[in-house]
Parts: structure tokens; sequence; C-alpha cells
């Protein structure tokens, strides 16, 4: 590409370095992270300026503010006459892209990367004849559509990755017979590829990942990397076969691909990576073959139907490429000394295959300490070989075998370390926590581990999530866990055998997001540093022996989504009206089973926001409740809760963000259902009052509620369970929609309800009356007989 050079001797004309200054006067910027704007001096020609090139007449052709972290109008951009290249990449635009771009006649660089741009770009912006790059990445609320391009278009990179753009792609863009690079990842395109891309010779680079295309592949002679992973290409690869391409990067990964592996693939010698993983790719894949392709250094085939055939001979072993990265998950392999040659291995997944027997020291030791990545999960193996050596990894996964004995000893290295869903039954060591050290994610959940926690386990200065949940783990948490809070993002010690408090001092700048201390023996008051965890989404104490009063203290704590209290000593009223923050986040509350009282205060359910949005709106929240670290991409935890469904306990391992639950029943509250429970449009379980649109399981039971049944219920679609046994309810049952599908037993033990579902036996059918509601006191009702009915059928 041919940029304008700067000219050292020009000097700008006046008007232009009065619009410059200008520009920067309607900016905000850090005039000590400023390396461009702040040396903008009035005294300078502004062609010397950092940032602003000139022709050799003086002419601003260019305008270089990358990285100069500002925010504010670009307004007086629209001033220059003859701007050829613009790059404003890594600014806080918060703008829409202006339409002036488009009528600038000499632009070929338009480089806008992510500047918080919104709203739609401009389609005459893509048609600037003289245009050759458009660079827009990474800005989530840009969108638009491709327009029809020009058969004399220059351009030649187009970069939209990361942006909302959509739709279907042009046939023109086949009429661009310059682009060498286009990269539309993760924006929302849709449809076929156009088969006219074919016309695109000088096609090197192309990033369709992250769409919804549909289509078959098609010869492009020039083209190098190819990255179509994460859409929704179906069938078997076709139209390929042949074909001498210098390919060095192919992607296909998370599509619905089918049927044997092509033998094309095997004939890119130039082919550097590879990845066919999560397709349907079935058939057995002969080893052998990628002897070939000896430059090959990444290759994935995990997650399909595939079977690897290992059995090579000793001299073709010799000729396998030299991996730097091997993924072979799913590959139906039973041994793996084929690997005994590889050299430089970093990455190496054999996880769900049927790998049995000893885990060998080799495996570790393969590439003379470069494996840093080692996934066995999901296999056979019973033992470690003895003594086991983990080398230099940093990333350890060996959970879902079949070991026992001893929890070894993680790798010193380590940041990712999985050790659970075994048969461990045994302590883990005192000093386990001194090999933490650089530990980010440690699990050694669903085992039979005894005895107590080790404190050591606190001196990981790096640790941000601990899971050593459903084990027979007795004695204290320990106190240092409470003060590790300020690096823990996630504590999950649930289903043990601990007792005593919860430890008192939790940091001051307490960073958890999920706490799950469930199913315990834990006793006495919650503590009130709990309250410095504000970033906390997930909170769990179902199932202990805590007895305090309502947790009104938690407030503070507004991005809150998931709380359980159930099976608890739990008392007093739940009215939190002194507190002035509230739960705007909740989406799950399961105060079930403890001595709660008193009326349900009716504000609370109007604070409720998230459970105020509109189903169709929520149920576009297709996201899952989650942790994910941002130092480290493998450390992702996935939260869990369990929870009564239509009676029954379920355990609910992924929380749709949609999903939302209200449970207050088995307490002691007294008074009406709120009619503001109504304002709960996208509730999907209420155990205690109802919603009303998506709701599916309703259960009042087991309190004092007295008053009407809310006539909003008789609106329902989706009840498909109803409990409201036991309380105080009066007056006529509501008609309509779900609820005439229930019988007698979803309201006994309610003396003072009547009407459709209150029949006697089918011998008294004839005595069946009507019951007319007839007011009586404060918000009662009583019923009275009268007009006999014919039998219910």
């Amino acid at each position: 590409m041919n940029e304008v050079v700067a000219s050292n001797s020009s000097k700008c004309f006046q008007d232009q370095k009065i619009m410059l200054l200008q520009l920067r006067n309607n900016l905000t910027y850090d005039s000590e992270m400023s390396t461009k704007l702040v040396q903008w001096n009035q005294r300078i020609d502004c062609c010397q300026w950092e940032g602003v090139t000139c022709n050799s007449e003086g002419q601003v052709i260019g305008l270089d503010l990358s990285a100069e972290a500002f925010s504010g109008s670009i307004n007086p951009l629209a001033n220059l006459k003859f701007p050829s290249i613009i790059r404003l990449d890594g600014n806080n635009l918060s703008a829409p892209i202006r339409e002036f771009f488009a009528d600038f006649s000499n632009l070929t660089v338009l480089s806008l990367s992510s500047c918080n741009l919104i709203g739609e770009v401009p389609q005459k912006i893509f048609q600037v004849p003289t245009l050759h790059t458009i660079d827009l990445p990474v800005n989530e609320m840009l969108g638009g559509s491709l327009p029809e391009f020009p058969s004399n278009g220059s351009l030649q990179t187009l970069v939209l990755t990361s942006t909302k753009f959509s739709g279907r792609l042009p046939e023109s863009i086949g009429n661009l017979g310059k682009l060498a690079r286009v990269e539309l990842r993760a924006c929302g395109f849709t449809g076929l590829i156009p088969a006219f891309m074919e016309n695109l010779t000088q096609l090197v680079y192309l990033d369709f990942e992250l769409n919804s295309f549909t289509a078959s592949l098609f010869y492009l002679p020039s083209l190098s990397n190819l990255y179509l992973s994460n859409n929704k290409f179906s069938g078997q690869i076709t139209g390929l076969q042949n074909v001498i391409s210098p390919i060095t990067s192919f992607e296909l990964s998370s599509n619905k691909l089918e049927g044997p592996i092509p033998e094309f693939f095997f004939e890119l010698h130039d082919l550097v990576g590879l990845s066919l993983s999560s397709n349907k790719f079935n058939g057995t894949v002969q080893l052998k073959k990628f002897t070939e392709l000896n430059k090959l250094v990444n290759l994935d085939m995990s997650h399909d139907s595939l079977s690897v055939d290992t059995n090579v001979s000793e001299s073709d072993l010799a000729l396998l490429p030299q991996l730097n990265s091997f993924m072979l998950a799913s590959c139906n392999l039973q041994n793996i000394s084929f690997l005994k040659n590889q050299s430089k291995l970093s990455m190496l997944d054999l996880s769900k295959n049927q790998l049995t027997g000893e885990i060998p020291n080799w495996l570790v030791e393969i590439s003379d300490g470069l494996l840093r990545f080692l996934n066995l999960s999901f296999n056979q193996f019973t033992h470690f070989q003895e003594p086991y050596t983990f080398g230099l990894l940093n990333f350890l996964d060996v959970h879902s075998n079949l070991l026992t004995g001893v929890i070894p000893l993680p790798p010193r290295a380590a940041a990712y370390i999985d050790l659970s869903n075994y048969k461990f039954a045994t302590l883990i060591l005192p000093d386990f926590g001194n090999y933490l050290a650089t530990a980010q994610y440690l699990s050694i959940a669903n085992n039979k581990v005894i005895g107590s926690i080790p404190s050591s386990i606190c001196n990981s200065s790096y640790l941000e999530v601990l899971d050593l949940s459903n084990n027979s783990l007795n004695d204290r948490i320990p106190s240092c866990l409470a003060e590790k809070s300020s690096t823990l993002k996630v504590l999950n010690l649930g289903k043990n055998n601990l007792i005593g408090n919860i430890p008192e001092k939790f940091s001051y700048n307490c960073e958890l997001e999920s706490l799950d201390l469930s199913q315990n023996h834990l006793t006495g008051l919650l503590p009130r540093s709990l309250s410095k965890c504000t970033k906390l989404k997930v909170l769990n104490l179902g199932n202990n022996k805590i007895k305090d009063t309502f947790l009104c203290w938690l407030r503070s704590i507004s991005d809150l989504r998931v709380l359980v209290l159930r099976f608890n000593g739990f008392n007093g009223n739940i009215d939190c009206s002194r507190v002035s923050s509230n739960w705007t986040a909740l989406r799950i509350i399961d105060l079930a089973s403890n001595n709660l009282g008193g009326f349900l205060p009716r504000s609370s359910f109007l604070e409720l926001n998230e459970m105020m949005v509109d189903p169709s709106l929520a149920h576009s929240r297709s996201d899952i409740l989650h942790f994910e670290s941002q130092t480290v991409r493998s450390v992702y935890y996935q939260d869990s809760v369990t929870l009564s469904l239509k009676g029954q306990d379920v355990t609910l391992t992924k929380i749709l963000l949609f999903f939302t639950s209200i449970d207050f029943s088995s307490n002691n509250f007294v008074g009406i259902i709120p009619e503001t429970v109504g304002d709960l449009k996208s509730l999907y379980l209420l155990n205690t009052f109802g919603d009303l649109k998506q709701l599916g399981s309703l259960d009042l039971s087991f309190n004092k509620l007295g008053g009407n049944i809310p006539e909003k219920l008789a609106s329902l679609t989706s009840l498909s369970f109803l409990n409201l046994l036991y309380n105080e309810l009066v007056g006529m049952i509501p008609r309509g929609n779900q609820l005439l599908t229930f019988e007698e037993s979803s309201f006994a033990g309610n003396k003072g309800l009547c009407g459709w579902a209150m029949w006697v036996s089918a011998e008294q059918q004839q005595q069946q009356t009507q019951c007319i509601p007839t007011k009586w006191g404060l918000g009662r009702v009583k019923c009275t007989q009268s007009i006999p009915l014919p039998p219910k059928k």
C-alpha cells in the first residue's frame, strides 16, 4: 500500500492550523499520557506537529492521532480539504461515524478501530473510489450492512471485526478485484458467501469466523489464511479437490461439516495450522497421511466423530511434522506411544479418549520441558507413574479419570489445575498450598477428600477460583480464605461437612463474584464484613444452620443475581424499606424453609428490575452466569444452583441469564399477595407468588397468606405446576387458561377458597353450588352458597 510521506520543509496553511487547533480544543485528553496533541503549539508550523502529515505544498493530507485516548467531537475535521489518511484508533469518540468522511475525494485510509463508535456506518463511505483501507474493528455498538460496491473500487483492506454489521454479503463484493484482506469476524452476517468472490484473485487473508454463513467452499488462488470457524457450514466439503494453494492457515472448527476428512487437505503442503474440531467429520484418519505436511505446526481434530489410526511405522513416525499444538480430544485413541517422537509440543489435548492405566512421566517430559498445556480429562487413567513429575506445566487438567490414592502435589508453575471427579479418599496434604504460587484456578471438587482445608492454600497470591465442593471436608473454614477475598473471584466449599461460623474478616477490597457455602453445618450469624464484597453475583448459603435476621445490610451489593438462603434459621421480616439501595439485578431468590414472617412488602417487588424485563427481551440473553478470567483465558467457572422446581429439587448446572425464580415457601408470611408481583414480567419460576407471562411453576405452600388469589394469575399461559397448599386464602378461584387444568389438591388447606376447583366427591356432585363472593372485613371474602352448578366434567 502506498501511503503519503511527511514533508519536513512544508509550511501549513493558516486556515488548516486554526482548524487543527479547534479540533484539539474540542477534545479531552490526559496531557501526561498524550504524545501528539500535547505537543501541538501555535508557534510551530502545523506540518511539524506529531501526527500531522503535509504534502509539498503545505496541505494537511494525513492525520494520525491513534492511542491518544481522547474524547469529544471531531467535527472540525470536516474542514480538511485534501485528507488522504485518517487514523484515530484507540480513542473514545462515542458517536456515529460522520458522513463528511465520504466527501473526502482523496481519502485512501480510514482507520477508526476501538473508538466506541455507535450507530450505522453511512454506506457511501464504502463507495469512495480512492479508498483502499477501511479499518473499523472492535466497535461493538457500530452496525450497518455492506452496500453495492462499484466496479472500479480501489478497496484492498476491509476490517469490520467485532462490530454489529449484519445481513448478506452483496454479490458486488466480487467487483473489488484489488481486495487482499477481509476481516468480518464476530459480526452478524448470514446467508451464502457469493460465488462472485471467486473473482478476488488477489485475496490473501479472509476471516469470516463467528458469523452465520452457509455454503460450500470455493478456490481462491492467492489465499494464505482462511478462517471460517463458528459458522453454519454443513454437508461435505466439495469443489476444492486437485487445487494448488499457498494456504498456510485453515480453520473450519465449530460448523456442521460432515463426511470423511477430504484428501485435498493433505495436498496443502504449505499448511502451518489446520483446525477441524467440533464438526461432524467421521471415519478413520490415518496418522501416516500427515507425513505429507512437514510444515504443519498446529493441528486440531478434536470433538468430531473421527477415529485416528496411530499404527505408524518407526520410519514414518520420524517423518511426522514436529507440532507445537496437537489437539486430539474425542478421537477414540487407545494408546499414545506415537507421541514419543514429538520434541516441540507445548500444547497437548488427549481428553475424552479411551486411554487407560498409568500416566507416564515421558508424556510430561516429551518436549524437554517445553510442554505447558496438558489435558487428559475424561479418560480411564488409574494412577500416575511414581515418582511422578509435572515439569513446567502451567495447565493441568486430569479430571474425570479413575485415579485413586493421594492427591498429587500440583506443578509449581501451574496457573490452572483441575483434579476434580476422582475417587481420592484422602487428606489434602498440609503443604499443598505451597505449590500454588502461580495458580489461578484450582478444583478438587467431587471427590471423597476428608479432613481440614489446609491454610497453606492461602499462600497463593493469584488464586481466582477455588472449588473444593462435594467432598467430605470437615472442621472450620480457614479464616485466611475470607482475607484472601481481595484476589479470589470464586469460592465454592458447598456440599461438605464444614462446621462453625463463617470467617469474620472479608477483605475491605473484596473481589468475590461467587460464594457457595451451601449444604454444610455452618452456624452463627453472617459476618457483616461480607457487605464489602460488592461485586458478588452469586451468594448461596442454603442448607446450613445459620441463625440471623434477613440480610437488608447486603442490599448495597447491587449486582447480586442469585441469593439462596433456603433451609436455615433466618427469622424476622424481609422489609428493607429503610435501606436506600436495592437488588435491582436479582434474578433468583430462595428463602424457603426458614422462620421468616410478617407481611410481604409491596415495594420489594417493584425493585426487582431484572424481573420486569419484557419476556421477549429476557430470552434474548442466551449467556449463562459464569466467571471468566481477564488474565488467563483457560480460567472459566460456571455457576450452578439447586432449586425446588415443580416440587422437586433440581440442580441447574447452567444458570441462564433469562431464568428467574422466587421461592418464599415454608415460612410464616401473612397478609395478601402483593399485586406488584404482576409487574415481574419475565419471571419463570415463582415459589410463592406468581408471575405473569413466563411462569412455569408456582409454590406458595405452607405460609399464612390470606386474601384473594390475584386475578392476574388467570392470564398465565405456561403454568405447569401449582401449589397453594395450607395458607389462609379466601374467595373465588380465578378461572382461565392453565388454572383450569389443576386438581383440587393444588388448593387444599385453604378453608376460605371456593369456586370451580373446590368440588367434593363425585357422589356429592348434585349438591355442588356456586360461590358468590361477599366482602367481609378488610380485604377478606366469604363464600355463600346459591345457584346449583352442573357436575364438573
